[in-house]
């Protein structure tokens, strides 16, 4: 994961759980947890260019820090709309394994 990366990375955790984290605290398994929250997000939106779409089988840590940092892009430009009414709900289903994944636990 680059720099860059990460900094996208952080804005996607940043918008669900504001001040969670910075870019260097941003690891493969907080990674691997927020993939997991915006997969659920999902379920609530029909806007499929923000969310990750259905694997088959679980994806690797390179499509998912790619997926995660296109994300963060779009949320740093402020393309975030349509995505608010799904942010509180899984903001409050992965608060606690979000706080334990960035702190490599």
């Amino acid at each position: 994961m680059n720099h860059e990366q990460r900094e996208h990375i952080a804005a996607s955790f940043n918008f669900f759980w504001p001040g969670m984290t910075q870019p260097h605290a941003v690891n493969e398994n907080a990674a691997r947890v927020l993939y997991e929250a915006l997969s659920e997000a999902q379920s609530c939106t029909a806007w499929v260019d923000i969310v990750p779409g259905n694997t088959i089988t679980p994806p690797g840590i390179a499509y998912i820090v790619k997926t995660l940092a296109t994300i963060g892009y779009k949320i740093m430009s402020g393309d975030t709309g349509i995505y608010n009414m799904c942010r509180d709900r899984v903001s409050v289903n992965y608060r606690n394994s979000m706080y334990f994944a960035l702190r490599g636990m």
